[in-house]
């Protein structure tokens, strides 16, 4: 009995997942305790949850309404944790759903054991054990069993929670889908460095107006890291909110530099914020206002790369930053790219610690002339990736918008 206990719960205490875990449950209880063996759960929408395991070695899963307490009381004893074990009559095997129903009928005693472990969300649940002959189920192995299977599915439960509120929250931070636009096209690259959430201090957001124009950020806040996200998840929303009351992009910064003013000391971050508009022309007007942020390039059809000076001080340190402003035109098939400084400190070279450098990043778009806005982003990311070796050590972000002509 020790051997098989101790080998029951090392093996469950590997598990994560509740599926995993469920189905392991019913592996080992057969044969040790069963010939057939079912663990049922209730679910987050009052139904069942069932695994069954077999002699004939096979895990089948599946989901039933929860029957009523005056059809399977001694199973919904032990599923709520009202009774240790339960003895079900062939008429109680015979009034659960039949997917459960059938198989088990095939055994002359079925008994429901409650797993014992409480979670602060779900109900225990209860193993169901049918075998030919006539079994006590509340030996001291099938208890123990039992005991440890329960507290191997609360956890299994309190993981699958855990994760699912930890990609819930990831995919608010994480920037959303590039819109479709007349006239432009866009791209972008969202790496965050090596952390254990996928997401970073990194940003861009894009905006169209009811005017026609068309709003865009893109920032690093200080750190990288869940906290880095959390603080960038604050500055997007803060910028998201002043859009409804202003549109100027240099005023946005100087409102978004009073916002991180108020969360607290050393919370800073570097942001460029711009709009854009098409000229009656056909050229596409973009005005760039900028907090401490790299300059922007811009590619011209020609392969010329131009770097659009917009100075101004890092948001979020002084009360009264200066945050300055340019206006570039884009013809057709111009592109210009915004970027956040993993790309161009992001290091390498022959011994590891060489920046990329602006230099380089000029040479790679220029190599990029007249090509497509998704190959000129995927280009500049092939380019960084191999010259740190696929090594983040910080976030980077970067967005390319490309003048279409004839739309």
């Amino acid at each position: 009995m020790l051997a098989f206990l101790a080998d029951a719960g090392g093996r469950l205490v590997g598990t994560s997942g509740l599926d995993a875990t469920a189905s392991l449950v019913v592996e080992l209880a057969v044969p040790a305790l069963a010939d057939c063996a079912v663990l049922v759960l209730p679910d987050v929408r009052g139904r069942l949850e069932w695994w069954r395991w077999s002699h004939r070695g096979r895990c089948t899963r599946g989901r039933i309404r929860r029957p009523s307490g005056d059809l399977a009381p001694g199973l919904i004893a032990a599923l709520d944790g009202l009774k240790l074990v339960a003895e079900l009559s062939p008429a109680e095997v015979g009034a659960l759903p039949r997917v459960l129903a059938e198989p088990l009928a095939r055994y002359s005693a079925v008994s429901a054991v409650s797993l014992l472990a409480t979670d602060a969300v779900a109900p225990p649940g209860a193993l169901v054990l049918a075998r030919r002959d006539a079994p006590d189920p509340g030996d001291e192995m099938t208890i123990a069993f039992t005991e440890r299977a329960g507290r191997a599915v609360a956890a299994a439960n309190r993981f699958e929670r855990l994760t699912a509120a930890a990609e819930d929250l990831q995919s608010t931070l994480r920037p959303a889908a590039l819109p479709v636009l007349p006239g432009i096209r866009m791209a972008a690259i969202y790496r965050p460095a090596a952390s254990p959430v996928a997401v970073g201090g990194d940003f861009y957001d894009i905006h169209p107006q009811g005017d026609g124009t068309t709003l865009f950020t893109l920032g690093d806040v200080c750190g990288n890291g869940p906290e880095a996200a959390a603080l960038s998840g604050r500055v997007r929303q803060a910028l998201a909110a002043l859009l409804m009351v202003e549109n100027d992009p240099q005023r946005l910064l100087r409102l978004v530099n009073q916002a991180l003013l108020g969360i607290g000391p050393s919370k800073f971050a570097t942001v460029v914020v711009g709009s854009m508009h098409r000229r009656a022309g056909g050229a596409l007007v973009l005005r760039l206002s900028s907090g401490g942020h790299p300059a922007p390039m811009v590619l011209r059809r020609n392969g010329i790369v131009d770097t659009i000076a917009v100075p101004g001080m890092l948001v979020g340190i002084m009360p009264k930053a200066e945050f300055g402003e340019n206006t570039v035109e884009l013809g057709p098939l111009d592109t210009c790219v915004l970027y956040t400084d993993g790309i161009t400190e992001a290091r390498g070279g022959d011994d590891g610690d060489e920046l990329f450098g602006s230099d380089r990043l000029r040479v790679v778009l220029a190599g990029c002339a007249g090509l497509p806005v998704e190959m000129v982003a995927a280009r500049v990311d092939q380019a960084v990736q191999r010259w740190s070796g696929g090594d983040s050590r910080d976030d980077i972000a970067l967005l390319a918008l490309q003048s279409v002509p004839g739309q």
